[in-house]
């Protein structure tokens, strides 16, 4: 048997992790619906918050948390979750109870899927699964989380800014770090090639352990990089406009403040104490976060890097998002350069109000304000979806969460679109509410 045989031979046998876990997760059955995805699968955040911390334990369990697993180590993960299951339904069952006092108690502070995922599983394996008498222990978890969390964490910036010689030393800090962000001459062609195959099919094992190797040189690449140091004084270069993306409400962008931002504004606008307040408002435990002043300092240098984010990986997920976003056109039958782009406006173009939209201009008659906005809405898909992906890249900044997984980095760009298209449906349906 040859090397390249031998070779084969070994990643024959190995599985990806990831799709360990989702067969583990569909052998419980029902009762965890409320964890998992449309497709049946756990939700990247049950796998995040509840499967690998709780259940893999992965930080003792390191052998648990390779991409690729063998065949002795998928059969102890399958084990394990499956093992897991009356726990997992209990904590499902837990989250319902916890949503509804949410909505009871009219909390809108922090993501209730990062707040409580943890939290329902610990109260799974202490008390079971919630019976009618719950109600105040509800109460008493959400006080604990919320009760002087947020208000605490936001006075303590609040205060921390109001002195003059802060502020005075970060913006002294910031002009030193915008300076310092400079394009190299390396030519961007060949990674924008390299985004057809990340973003392309895998129709085998061997592809998609392809496709996994051309991320890991593309995140390595200085094009994502130099392209949003180009956005910084020379936009001519770039392929797209920041400002028809919705990154950035002007451009050449310009350093952001440190404080006096307005509400709205764009991504790459926003001063450096709304930044830090987002992520403190988003913390699921702050215990893990620098203090305010190292917070406020880190986010300065974030601010000022290309796109708004440090990690190499993320500048390289953003860019590709944009590829994604340029390609989406829900209204019109254009096809998309990558199968990515393809698989998330097919599923775009099967929604109701997308049809709908489409059927009202297909007609070429009056259209009803209404419409309208649905129209405009979708016409302008890349700017809220580039601008969500955006937060979510920003938090995985802060958090140091890696963008190294190729198949985490779709289903990233594909959970984006989802996100968008709901906020659309809600929105009209609020509309619809309103005018009846």
């Amino acid at each position: 048997m040859t090397t390249e045989a031998r070779a084969d031979t070994a990643i024959a046998v190995m599985r990806p992790r990831q799709a360990v876990i989702d067969g583990a997760w569909r052998a419980i059955g029902p009762g965890v619906e409320v964890l998992s995805g449309d497709d049946g699968g756990p939700l990247r955040r049950t796998v995040k918050r509840i499967i690998d911390p709780l259940v893999l334990r992965l930080r003792s369990n390191t052998q648990y948390s390779a991409p690729f697993v063998d065949a002795a180590v998928a059969a102890a993960i399958h084990e394990l979750i499956v093992g897991h299951g009356p726990a997992l339904r209990a904590a499902a069952a837990w989250f319902e109870v916890l949503k509804r006092e949410r909505r009871r108690q009219r909390i809108t502070t922090g993501n209730a899927q990062e707040l409580y995922f943890p939290v329902c599983f610990e109260l799974a394996v202490t008390r079971g699964a919630p019976s009618d008498e719950d109600h105040d222990a509800a109460t008493t978890v959400l006080q604990g989380i919320h009760d002087d969390r947020d208000r605490t964490a936001i006075e303590v910036l609040n205060q921390f800014v109001s002195d003059q010689q802060v502020v005075a030393k970060l913006a002294e800090q910031l002009r030193h770090s915008w300076r310092d962000v400079r394009a190299g001459t390396e030519i961007t062609g060949p990674f924008l090639a390299g985004l057809t195959t990340v973003l392309g099919p895998a129709e085998s094992h061997r592809d998609s352990v392809a496709r996994q190797r051309v991320w890991s040189a593309l995140i390595a690449d200085a094009a994502p990089y130099n392209l949003g140091a180009n956005a910084h004084e020379a936009t001519t270069s770039l392929p797209w406009s920041i400002v028809d993306l919705g990154l950035s409400s002007v451009e050449p962008q310009l350093p952001p403040t440190i404080v006096g931002g307005a509400a709205g504004d764009r991504p790459l606008n926003r001063c450096v104490v709304d930044r830090v307040r987002a992520t403190l408002r988003r913390a699921l435990d702050r215990d893990e976060l620098p203090d305010v002043p190292l917070l406020c300092a880190e986010e300065v240098d974030r601010s000022c890097a290309p796109w708004g984010l440090l990690a190499e990986d993320n500048q390289a997920a953003l860019i590709a998002g944009i590829e994604i976003a340029v390609n989406l056109a829900p209204l019109t039958d254009v096809a998309p350069r990558y199968q990515l782009a393809s698989l998330i406006q097919a599923r775009l173009r099967k929604e109701a109000y997308v049809m709908h939209a489409r059927r009202y201009l297909a007609g070429g008659g009056p259209i009803h304000p209404r419409q309208q906005q649905v129209i405009d809405d979708l016409s302008a898909f890349a700017r809220p979806y580039l601008s969500r992906l955006w937060a979510r890249l920003h938090g995985r900044d802060v958090w140091q969460e890696p963008c190294s997984d190729v198949d985490d980095v779709r289903s990233l760009l594909e959970g984006v679109a989802r996100s968008v298209s709901l906020d659309h449906r809600q929105r009209i349906k609020s509309m619809l509410q309103v005018a009846g």
